[in-house]
C-alpha cells in the first residue's frame, strides 16, 4: 500500500506548495489512487477473514447454474474486448445452500484469471454440474492459456503470489490474494478450490466444489500451508 500512499502525499503536497495545478487531470489521478487504496483495504480485510476462517455467510438455497450464467454474461463484454471465447455449460438447475454473493465473488475471480491467462482468440469454458456422491456442486473453469507448472499448482493459492511468465507482462492492478480469498470462501462453505494444468502453454482448470447441504461444523479447516508467508512470486 506504500505506493499509492506515497503518490497521494506527493500530489497533495505539490498542490499545497503550488507546484502542481489542481486541474481535472490532477483530481482524476488522486481519485484513481484513492480507489486503489480502497480496493486494497477491502482485499486485505477479506484476506484476514479468510485466514481466520471468519467469513460471515448468508446462506440460502441458490441455483448455482443460474448464478454462473449471470456472472458469465456480466463478464462477457471483457471477453469480447479481448477476443476470447467464453462457453458456458450450465443449463441444468443445480441447487446448493450457499451465500450467492460470496460464490459470485469466486466465479468473478476464476473467470477473470482465466481471461488474463489467455491470448487473443483463446477459449475459456465454464461448466456446472452435480456430483451424486457425496452430494456436491462442481463448477469448473478451463482455459487454453499460459498454464501452470506442477510445483506452482498449490502455491498459487498462497497470499501475494503472482507468477511471472517470460515474455508476458504481469496483470496490472492485481493484489495477488484473489485465489487465497476465493479458496477461503469455498472452505467456509465446507468446499474447496483446486487447480490442474498439464504445464506451461497447456492451459489450466480450476474446480470449485460446494456441498449441496451445509457442513455440520461450518466448513473445512484451512490448509496450514495457506498461512505461510511465501517468497514474493509474481502471479496472475
Amino acid at each position: 500500500m506504500r505506493t499509492p500512499i506515497t503518490l497521494l502525499r506527493g500530489q497533495i503536497e505539490g498542490v499545497a506548495d503550488g507546484i502542481f495545478i489542481p486541474d481535472e487531470a490532477m483530481f482524476a489521478s488522486l481519485a484513481d489512487d484513492l480507489h486503489r487504496l480502497q480496493r486494497l483495504a477491502g482485499d486485505l480485510s477479506s484476506l484476514s477473514r479468510s485466514e481466520e476462517a471468519a467469513f460471515d455467510l448468508h446462506r440460502k438455497l441458490t441455483d448455482v447454474a443460474t448464478l454462473a450464467r449471470a456472472t458469465a454474461e456480466r463478464l462477457r463484454p471483457q471477453y469480447d474486448d479481448q477476443t476470447v471465447a467464453l462457453a458456458v455449460d450450465a443449463g441444468t438447475p443445480v441447487s446448493a445452500s450457499c451465500d450467492p454473493d460470496r460464490i459470485t465473488q469466486i466465479l468473478v475471480n476464476l473467470l477473470g484469471n482465466a481471461l488474463a491467462a489467455c491470448d487473443p482468440h483463446g477459449h475459456v469454458a465454464l461448466s456446472v454440474h452435480t456430483e451424486a456422491s457425496p452430494g456436491h456442486v462442481i463448477v469448473r473453469v478451463t482455459d487454453d492459456g499460459i498454464g501452470i507448472v506442477e510445483h506452482d499448482l498449490e502455491r498459487i493459492f498462497h497470499r501475494f503470489e503472482r507468477l511471472e511468465h517470460p515474455g508476458r507482462p504481469a496483470a496490472a492492478g492485481g493484489s495477488g490474494i484473489g485465489l487465497t480469498i476465493a479458496r477461503g470462501i469455498a472452505r467456509a462453505h465446507g468446499g474447496d478450490i483446486t487447480a490442474e494444468s498439464a504445464g506451461l502453454g497447456k492451459g489450466a482448470t480450476f474446480t470449485l466444489r460446494l456441498p449441496q447441504e451445509p457442513a455440520p461444523e461450518g466448513g473445512m479447516p484451512q490448509d496450514p500451508a495457506d498461512s505461510i508467508d511465501p517468497s514474493a512470486l509474481e502471479r496472475r
